[in-house]
This record gives C-alpha cells, sequence and structure tokens, in this order.
C-alpha cells in the first residue's frame, strides 16, 4: 500500500511582510510554528544553506522561517536551484519593463489589501495573483519564461526528493505567492502526495 505524505503550501510575500501587514513576519513565524512542520522547505538554494551564506536569503527565510526552525525540531529542506525571484526575470528596459512595473505595483497592492494569511491564501486572492502574475509572464521574452518554468520545475524535483527520502512526513513548503499557482495543480498529480490546507497538515 502506498504511503502518502500530506504537505502544505505556504504562500509568502517576500520584503511585504516586513511592511505594516498582520501578515507580517511575526505572523508567518506564529503559522509555522503552530504546524510545527516535520519538514520545512524553503527558497534557499543547497549550496548557499551549506556555506552559511544566509544573508541573501529572501527577508521571510533569514529572518522568519530560519531562526524559528532554530528553535525547533522542524528539519529545513533548502529547495530552490538558484536564487532568483519572479521578478528577476522580467524585462529591464522598454514599455514591458514598464508594464511589469505596474503589474508588480498591482500584485502589491493586492498583497496589501488582502493584509492577513487567512485572506492570502482564499481562492479570491491566489486567483488575482495567478491572473497579475500571467500577464507579467507574457511580459517577459521567451528566454525568461522557459527559466521561471525551469527554475520552477526545479524546485518541484526537490521537494519531491525531499518528499519521498523519507514517505510519509508532514512538509510545509513555504514559498513566494507567484510559485504556488505553478507548483499546486502539478503536486495535485503526484500520487504519493496529498495535499492539504496549511491548517490542515
Amino acid at each position: 500500500m502506498m504511503t502518502k505524505t500530506r504537505l502544505a503550501l505556504l504562500s509568502t510575500l517576500s520584503d511585504m511582510h516586513t511592511q505594516p501587514i498582520r501578515y507580517n513576519l511575526d505572523a508567518l513565524a506564529a503559522i509555522v510554528d503552530q504546524v510545527a512542520p516535520d519538514l520545512l522547505c524553503v527558497e534557499l538554494p543547497q549550496d548557499e544553506w551549506e556555506m552559511g551564506h544566509l544573508d541573501r536569503a529572501p527577508v521571510e527565510v533569514g529572518r522568519s522561517l530560519l531562526p524559528l526552525a532554530e528553535l525547533s525540531n522542524t528539519v529545513v529542506v533548502p529547495v530552490a536551484p538558484d536564487a532568483r525571484q519572479f521578478n528577476d526575470f522580467a524585462p529591464k528596459t522598454g514599455w514591458r519593463a514598464g508594464l511589469a512595473r505596474r503589474l508588480d505595483r498591482a500584485l502589491r497592492w493586492a498583497q496589501r489589501t488582502a493584509n492577513n494569511p487567512e485572506a492570502i491564501h482564499t481562492w479570491l486572492f491566489e486567483g488575482t495573483c495567478h491572473t497579475l502574475c500571467a500577464l507579467s509572464e507574457m511580459s517577459w521574452d521567451a528566454q525568461a519564461r522557459r527559466a521561471w518554468a525551469a527554475q520552477n520545475q526545479a524546485m518541484l524535483d526537490n521537494i519531491l526528493r525531499a518528499a519521498r527520502r523519507d514517505p510519509g512526513r508532514r512538509i510545509l513548503v513555504a514559498v513566494q505567492c507567484q510559485r504556488v499557482h505553478w507548483l499546486e495543480p502539478r503536486l495535485r498529480r503526484v500520487p504519493d502526495i496529498e495535499l492539504v490546507g496549511y491548517r490542515e497538515l
């Protein structure tokens, strides 16, 4: 009989967690502390983790998730193949760059409006995020879109590798909200993964 691994995705907001919203760094840490997963997958490259270059980690990882994990029994699993974030793939010049910046501002407005972790994890916000991100990706060139997809695929592979090393563990995957709509449908198709809400983990 197949042993299924329970896994939940937790959307993070990068530097928006440092803004005056209820889903701040303390709220993020409180969620992870309450869930107390066996494994916590974070957006950090393996080599930077091994070399201790944590100053280059995304703010939510370096200032919230890693310090919390040090005080608990949670095992941290770095799953990012490299340090690039969503906006790193956007064009830097021309009208496409202007469009990408406007869409990023719209996403940040949506994040501020949602304000709390419960709202961030509703279909309404996730649908808004998905739409804005899809429009942003349309402003990228083909090479950037391929690189973004390849990075996400590598992250998915790393998550599944961690899950299959020790089946049956409870895994929380904390990734920036732009990745969730890429990862979620693919994780749902994996037979040995049971995808649940983070509060159900």
